[in-house]
């Protein structure tokens, strides 16, 4: 894909910035994307793996205004891959959208994974934004309407508190800012073995896209 066939990203930058809450702009927030691969590409392939790497992740971590960036396949859906971006500021992220480095980003989406726009939300995970941790189980669904607390949504998740017999070790939640998607929640629980998150995963709720993942941190 050529930067000619990219649409006026400044155009559509121009066009958020005009509509987005002032409330969502200049806070650091987490992008988290739900690619799902096209046949072709299920299970994906040691080369498949190798270009997300290369000129997805690995070039979106270069762009300003990226903190972090990790990613990995849900072990479970061979078709599903979870990218996570965290940003300094949502703006960045549109102003990444006119570099030359996104044409490659825009050539392994149209290439690998199925046509539409993706699951993608911009979330508010606050300063410490995503988890560390390698070993995490994501969730992602609409909740239906916006600003519930912290304590109700893990509630609603199933998520215990610590030292109540789950074996998480950390958690990230938050609702989405993007124009008219407020309603969207992501709930990220961090672990340190695959055994840990599946014994919990038997007791937690599973809500909308719910996936275990290995993550894989980028260095630019």
């Amino acid at each position: 894909m050529a930067t000619t066939d990219l649409p006026d990203m400044q155009a559509v930058t121009a066009q958020l910035l005009a509509h987005t809450p002032k409330s969502s702009l200049d806070i650091p927030l987490t992008e988290i994307v739900v690619f799902k691969l096209l046949p072709q590409h299920t299970p994906p392939s040691p080369s498949d793996l190798h270009t997300i790497q290369n000129d997805f992740a690995a070039k979106s971590a270069a762009g300003e205004g990226v903190r972090r960036v990790a990613w990995g396949c849900s072990l479970d859906d061979p078709s599903t891959v979870i990218i996570m971006f965290d940003w300094r500021r949502i703006q960045d992220h549109w102003a990444f959208w006119s570099t030359p480095a996104f044409e490659p980003v825009m050539r392994v989406i149209s290439t690998m994974f199925e046509p539409g726009r993706p699951l993608v939300r911009h979330y508010r995970f606050g300063e410490g934004g995503m988890l560390r941790q390698e070993w995490q189980r994501v969730v992602v669904f609409d909740y239906g309407e916006e600003g519930k607390g912290e304590d109700e949504m893990k509630g609603l998740l199933g998520v215990k508190g610590e030292g109540e017999g789950q074996a998480w070790k950390g958690w990230r939640g938050g609702f989405a800012a993007d124009v008219g998607e407020g309603s969207w929640y992501c709930g990220c629980l961090g672990y340190e073995s695959e055994e840990a998150m599946r014994k919990d995963d038997e007791e937690l709720v599973k809500m909308g896209e719910t996936h275990l993942v290995k993550l894989t941190p980028v260095e630019a």
